[in-house]
């Protein structure tokens, strides 16, 4: 019952990160409509008008919002359509497991994607801090996500389950672009 009752709360819960991930640009046009009449829209209908409109409208927040969202709608779906497999196959500490990996996982990739982007453009003198960092943490992830695999091999020996497993590498690769974006973000929040 505490189940059904916890994927319906997160299904509500990804729904509403949804809506106000869209509510929230769309009242953003709004006011700035209302305030300087209208918006003005220079080249037309060709691409890049419209990418530099959708980024501004789309930023960071509203896009890791509405990842969340999903993220959260579709393992709440999961859980209520197969509830009983998950009762049966998973694991607290299998799915809190399965969590940090992804987490761990997503904060190596935002380490590695910042370290790539400053040594292809050669502005190595330009991010002092960074590169270093970025390196520094990609490292100290790598060494936490083996840690955590080898913890999560051991505890899932003592009940080992083909389902459990799959549905524990699910809940990894449906939450990494959740985790990646939230990551991302806070280095933007950061630097």
């Amino acid at each position: 019952m505490k189940l059904k009752k916890f994927s319906l709360l997160t299904l509500l819960a990804g729904m509403l990160l949804l809506i106000i991930a869209i509510i929230v640009p769309v009242v953003a046009v709004y006011i700035y409509t209302s305030q300087n009449g209208s918006i003005g829209i220079i080249g037309g209908a060709d691409g890049p008008t419209n990418i530099y409109l959708t980024f501004n409208l789309m930023r960071g927040e509203g896009l890791c919002a509405i990842i969340l969202g999903i993220t959260l709608i579709v393992s709440s779906l999961f859980c209520l359509v197969f509830s009983k497999t998950v009762k049966n196959n998973c694991s607290i500490k299998t799915s809190v497991l399965s969590l940090g990996l992804s987490a761990v996982g997503a904060a190596g990739l935002v380490s590695f994607f910042l370290w790539f982007a400053i040594v292809a453009f050669g502005e190595m003198s330009k991010y002092p801090i960074e590169y270093p960092l970025s390196i520094i943490l990609g490292i100290l992830c790598f060494i936490v996500f083996i840690a955590l695999i080898a913890i999560y091999i051991k505890v899932r020996k003592t009940s080992w389950s083909i389902k459990g497993f799959i549905i524990d590498v699910l809940t990894s690769i449906v939450c990494l672009p959740a985790f990646f974006f939230i990551f991302s973000q806070l280095y933007e929040l950061l630097g």
